[in-house]
């Protein structure tokens, strides 16, 4: 079994993939991380370069986008749908510089100021035309970019004739086929632990995201705000240690929806995912 780890959106990355022999896999390694890297360029918040800044920092309001930006797009716009705006790619952008506040008084007015603007309500996509309804509005395709590179990432090993696949960006896992002819074992960390795994679950042919507050937060005044914004300020917008794991047919959907059940765990999980571990 051919194993190469690296870092890609920030996250340490593994792809574990049945090959004959090293040299086959670091062609395909090569292949592979062109292409995410590519992806992580693409749809960073923060590159200058990439597309989602310049629609963030838009002359205009309405904008011709590439194909397959409009593909994500409409991908998240179906999900902030179906999670009733748990997950909401307006929301996590628009309020993403409220986290750079200094002082707990500045994050509020922040967050009272850009909170009207802060809804997937405010745009809308036809096509490759994206239109926003005021200057104010802007998207992050964090919650969803990473997972759908996951799903990409193995397409392209499928279609390579690659018959068995492990792919780990950060926690997001897709597997395929087998590992030495056993199923795919994935240990679910304690958050609290790293040393120690929560509960081990076989995968096979599908994907398994889990996400959490406890490793990625803001501290404000001693007060630690979660990665993971909340449509509302209440103490759900503060970091606890919590988590949850959904196995799913594809990353993007085990992902979106590990997020959305985190912000309103009264969202009722389609019948086609599994909630394989909740911490409250």
């Amino acid at each position: 079994m051919y194993i190469a780890h690296f870092t890609a959106f920030t996250t340490p990355c593994e792809i574990q993939l049945d090959v004959t022999t090293k040299e086959e896999g670091d062609h395909i390694l090569a292949s592979l991380l062109s292409e995410i890297e590519r992806l992580q360029k693409q749809y960073s918040f923060f590159e200058s370069t990439s597309e989602i800044y310049a629609i963030n920092h838009r002359q205009n309001d309405t904008l011709s986008v590439s194909q397959e930006l409009a593909g994500i797009l409409e991908l998240a716009l179906f999900y902030a749908r179906m999670t009733q705006g748990a997950f909401d790619i307006a929301l996590a952008g628009t309020l993403k510089q409220v986290q750079k506040s200094t002082s707990l008084c500045e994050y509020q007015m922040f967050y009272d100021a850009l909170t009207p603007f802060a809804s997937f309500d405010s745009l809308v996509l036809e096509g490759t035309t994206l239109r926003f309804s005021n200057p104010y509005t802007q998207i992050d395709l964090g919650g969803i970019v990473k997972e759908y590179a996951v799903d990409q990432t193995m397409m392209s090993l499928q279609k390579m004739g690659i018959f068995s696949a492990l792919v780990n960006f950060g926690g997001d896992i897709a597997a395929y086929g087998t590992c030495h002819n056993e199923p795919w074992s994935i240990g679910i960390q304690d958050p609290e632990n790293s040393e120690v795994n929560l509960t081990i679950r076989e995968l096979h042919n599908a994907s398994l995201c889990t996400s959490g507050h406890s490793k990625r937060y803001t501290s404000i005044e001693k007060q630690r705000f979660s990665h993971i914004i909340a449509p509302m300020l209440d103490e759900s917008s503060t970091v606890r240690q919590n988590q949850i794991s959904i196995m799913a047919p594809t990353t993007v959907d085990a992902g979106v929806w590990s997020t959305a059940l985190l912000v309103n765990p009264q969202l009722r999980l389609p019948k086609h995912l599994i909630k394989i571990l909740e911490i409250a």
